[in-house]
């Protein structure tokens, strides 16, 4: 994946052109500004744990990327370049465990303690509480994909392949097949889905890094009304019908009562690189970016910005929410903190 480190960007394992792009946004927008003062506190969310390497041993000179899903307070699943699973139960970390899904895995989607998908270039594999499946074939090969996994028997999932004029995948899951949806992409590097979050088998939202939003209703996928900003990079949707999205650039935007707000800045995220967000209602989400350092969004007010993890920044982080006050935060030095 690419890396940005030290205003440098240096090219690792599992690379592909659309992390090239988003790596290069992240660096020049990093460079306007850090954190600035004026976050709005909207309460004390200042419990997290100190962090700890939860990678197999070298991933940390590596930098590989992770994705995180908490379906419960007391229990996360994560994967990541290396082709490995990790299992946090009770605050603790598994030691990390090989799964064979041909490579980098890119995301992570679990339902409840006995459902998770996981996917990676085309292929995906279920975990039912004890055991993951074989892998099977789902879509092109390609390093992009996300999963959203509302319920065992809902999943959705795009894939980015990356290979110029060809459009994103974009596919839903009922439980026992994989339904393909063609999309409306113009094959540019930008105009790849980057992010999928679904609520219900009836609700889905899907994003990508040229402002287009998707929305599903559990039969079709349109696109929504109005126009989105660039570099929409996360998108969090909630059972109530809410969504927030957020850009590497620092902007977010909710959907609420059918319809999405404008982008507004994140005061703690301004122009300085947010990536990935997590809702736990439509009153409250989380987002962490780059920096390491995550806000809190509480009916519309920003906490100020906490820092989880040390040291520079980053190229790839992640955060998944089971409740307000518990969250679990992943980056791609293999180190892990929660709150």
């Amino acid at each position: 994946m690419a890396q940005f480190f030290g205003g440098w960007l240096s090219i690792r394992r599992g690379d592909s052109v659309a992390r090239l792009v988003i790596a290069s946004v992240i660096m020049m927008s990093t460079m306007l500004s850090m954190f600035p003062s004026g976050a709005t506190a909207a309460t004390s969310l200042d419990k997290w744990s100190p962090p700890v390497f939860i990678g197999s041993k070298g991933s940390s000179a590596t930098q590989v990327d992770y994705s995180v899903s908490c379906p419960t307070s007391t229990s996360c699943v994560a994967v990541n370049g290396d082709g490995q699973v990790l299992y946090y139960r009770s605050g603790v970390w598994s030691s990390p465990q090989s799964l064979p899904l041909g490579g980098s895995i890119d995301s992570v989607s679990c339902s409840n303690k006995a459902f998770c998908v996981a996917v990676a270039a085309g292929k995906v594999a279920m975990y039912n509480g004890h055991v993951w499946s074989f892998a099977a074939h789902i879509g092109p090969t390609g390093d992009g994909y996300k999963v959203s996994c509302p319920r065992p028997t809902f999943c959705a999932a795009v894939g980015a392949n990356f290979i110029a004029g060809k459009p994103s995948a974009l596919m839903t899951f009922n439980g026992h097949s994989w339904t393909p949806y063609k999309t409306t992409s113009t094959g540019a590097i930008d105009d790849r889905l980057l992010s999928v979050s679904c609520s219900t088998p009836q609700f889905c939202m899907a994003t990508n890094f040229d402002g287009h939003i998707l929305s599903f209703n559990g039969k079709k996928w349109t696109p929504s009304h109005g126009t989105a900003p660039k570099w929409l990079i996360s998108v969090s949707c909630t059972v109530s019908k809410f969504c927030m999205a957020v850009t590497t650039t620092g902007d977010s935007m909710t959907f609420n009562s059918g319809s999405w707000s404008l982008p507004k800045p994140i005061p703690a995220f301004k122009s300085a690189g947010a990536y990935s967000v997590s809702c736990v209602s439509a009153a409250e989400c989380s987002v962490i970016g780059l920096s390491g350092a995550v806000a809190t969004w509480i009916s519309g007010r920003w906490s100020s910005p906490l820092k989880v993890f040390p040291g520079g920044y980053v190229a790839g982080v992640a955060i998944s929410c089971s409740t307000g006050n518990n969250c679990v935060a992943v980056n791609d030095r293999g180190m892990s903190a929660s709150r």
